[in-house]
C-alpha cells in the first residue's frame, strides 16, 4: 500500500467540487462520532454539513385562501 503524505491529501481535497468536499467533512464527522461521543459544538457542525443549501424561489403565502381556496373550507 503506498504511503500518501498529509499534504498530498490537502491538494486532492482541494481538487473536489463543493459537493464533493462537503460529503468528505460528513464522512470524517460521522466516523469520529462512532469513535467517541460529540460534544454539543461538533454535532452542530455535523448537523449543519447535511443542510441543503438550496434558495427558496418564494416565500410561501401566509393567506388561508391561498394555500386552500376561498370555498370555507
Amino acid at each position: 500500500m503506498a504511503t500518501v503524505s498529509f499534504e498530498e491529501v490537502v491538494e486532492i481535497v482541494d481538487r473536489l467540487s463543493d459537493d464533493q468536499q462537503n460529503e468528505l467533512i460528513k464522512h470524517l464527522m460521522i466516523r469520529q462520532a462512532q469513535q467517541r461521543p460529540l460534544t454539543v459544538e461538533e454535532k452542530i457542525k455535523l448537523l449543519d454539513a447535511v443542510k441543503i443549501h438550496t434558495p427558496i424561489h418564494e416565500e410561501p403565502s401566509v393567506r388561508r385562501e391561498d394555500w386552500y381556496g376561498d370555498d370555507g373550507r
